[in-house]
């Protein structure tokens, strides 16, 4: 009978141990999208110790095509030539050196040796290549999406200020995503993102000027737009709204419903360390990092009344508020959210994002939400010259 116990005893160890290893190594499937959404890379990551490792290869396909790497079984050692930089990595050692500072680097978890594939930790992407390239990197977990831009593509300079009595009327910028030869996502059945985003963004302009309020899309046409230029438009006009559609895409077809997204450089979902003090290397990148913080009350107030009214007049809908740092916004001087109105990879929700009467409850909806905002401006706006 002891021996039976023993027996079962062991057994419950190797199987805690077997659940051990599992949990370690689970999977991931990752996607690297551009500026534009547009994905550049897609690789199965680790999930070791709850911390997330992708493999060195994935930099070759999503940052630098030329990429060298040497690797020392000896003694763990990984140089890393990436765009001319010698980076210098150990396995199980979380400081990194380059060949141009003699302070190492510290990453939050090291590198390491999964299944016999050499990986590389999400903060090698969050945290190093922020500091050592002109990029910004965000890593959007419930998407399971890494996005790298050059911090340059997102400058602009911020146009002279207005006269007295100038801009005083209020203008709303609508942003329909993507356009021409970026498209965006496709669903199942043809249906594209940039055009599903292009149609809802003139029924909303229509039911804005049936009502006096001034309203300028950022592409009229099935043309593209950089992001600079987005940003500009909305900037040089001396915007007091701006609003970005879009459409989502998941692996999973069962994804469904619509996101709010507010641009919040301090939110949850942030990865990396890109507001640490190293990162300020310029004025021009310290004012950006504020921009949007000047006006986080004041998203979150449009953001709340998009949500009130799509609970209205979309009760079916499923419908999510999220913060998180985005680099669509990081540079719109002026309260900003960004929808993705519904997932194209959802059968169900491709339909109804190419139904006309679909399409003109979404605009209804957002055009009341902008309504009482603006109604709400002028009424603060109003109060503060009566004093």
């Amino acid at each position: 009978m002891k021996t039976r116990k023993n027996d079962v005893g062991w057994l419950l160890v190797f199987a805690l141990f077997i659940c051990a290893e599992i949990c370690t190594a689970q999977t991931s499937l990752i996607r690297f999208v551009d500026e534009r959404g547009k994905s550049v890379a897609e690789v199965e990551a680790r999930i070791h110790s709850g911390s997330l490792y992708l493999p060195v290869e994935v930099v070759r396909k999503a940052f630098d095509p030329d990429l060298k790497q040497q690797y020392t079984s000896l003694t763990q050692t990984l140089v890393v030539n990436l765009k001319g930089k010698l980076i210098n990595l150990r396995i199980g050692d979380s400081s990194v050196r380059t060949d141009e500072d003699d302070d190492p680097i510290l990453l939050s978890h090291p590198p390491r040796i999964i299944e016999g594939k050499r990986m590389l930790p999400l903060d090698f992407f969050t945290k190093l290549l922020p500091q050592l390239f002109d990029v910004k990197v965000f890593y959007n977990a419930p998407l399971q999406r890494i996005q790298i831009t050059e911090k340059s593509a997102h400058a602009f300079n911020f146009p002279p200020a207005s006269k007295p009595g100038e801009h005083d009327e209020f203008l709303f910028v609508l942003d329909p995503g993507h356009g021409g030869s970026d498209t965006g996502c496709r669903g199942k059945t043809g249906a594209l993102e940039k055009n599903v985003a292009l149609n809802l963004a003139k029924r909303v302009q229509a039911l804005c000027q049936q009502n006096n309020i001034r309203v300028k899309l950022t592409r009229e046409a099935d043309v593209e737009r950089k992001p600079v230029e987005r940003v500009q438009i909305a900037n040089r006009n001396r915007a007091q709204l701006f609003l970005s559609l879009h459409c989502n895409a998941a692996f999973s077809p069962k994804a469904e419903g619509i996101h709010i997204y507010i641009n919040n450089p301090m939110g949850e979902l942030r990865a990396g360390t890109a507001i640490s003090s190293s990162n300020h290397t310029s004025g021009r990148h310290t004012i950006k990092e504020l921009v949007q913080d000047d006006f986080l009350q004041q998203s979150r107030e449009f953001a709340a009344m998009l949500l009130e009214q799509f609970a209205v007049i979309l009760p079916t809908s499923p419908v999510s508020l999220i913060e998180m740092p985005l680099a669509t916004l990081s540079d719109v001087y002026m309260p900003a959210i960004l929808i993705e109105v519904g997932y194209l990879s959802n059968a169900d929700d491709e339909v109804r994002l190419v139904d006309a009467d679909h399409l003109a409850s979404m605009s209804m909806a957002t055009f009341r939400a902008v309504q009482r905002y603006v109604t709400e401006y002028k009424s603060e706006k109003g109060a503060i010259k009566g004093k």
